[in-house]
């Protein structure tokens, strides 16, 4: 059975807490956006890049979304878009545009990063989760 409206609606909710949770440095409400053994990857930044690199289960989760606000204070905005969401019964993708800006009036506020988001997600108990988030960061 195909996704139906709701479920569309459940999954860009998802995704907005997600993105609220990370930009704002709710720590436990970021990686209660995924599934327990959920992982979290970021392909495109230099090796050895603080936020890049790969990221499992909900203790690496947590330390993902810490190190995030402790480098960005709470000024990370995501924005994203051209949300792609296919699949039926209790599993689905997505994909997605993102661009990433930091807060901020003046010189202070500045456009970061685009990238493209390539998701797997489940409908658990308590509502659709990521199994798998993978953002790659396009190039310069």
């Amino acid at each position: 059975m195909s996704l139906s409206a709701e479920d569309h609606a459940e999954i860009r909710q998802l995704l907005a807490r997600y993105n609220w949770a990370v930009d704002f440095g709710d720590v436990e409400a970021w990686a209660a956006t995924f599934t327990p053994d959920g992982v979290f990857e970021c392909l495109g930044l230099p090796d050895g890049a603080a936020l890049g690199g790969r990221h499992a289960g909900p203790d690496a989760l947590k330390a993902y979304a810490s190190t995030h606000y402790g480098i960005n204070q709470g000024r990370a905005r995501h924005w994203n878009w051209n949300l792609l969401i296919e699949g039926e019964g209790d599993s689905a993708t997505m994909q997605c545009y993102l661009n990433a800006y930091s807060a901020g009036q003046g010189p202070s506020a500045e456009f970061r990063v685009t990238g493209i988001y390539r998701d797997t997600l489940l409908r658990t108990p308590d509502g659709w989760r990521f199994v798998t988030r993978q953002v790659t960061i396009d190039p310069a």
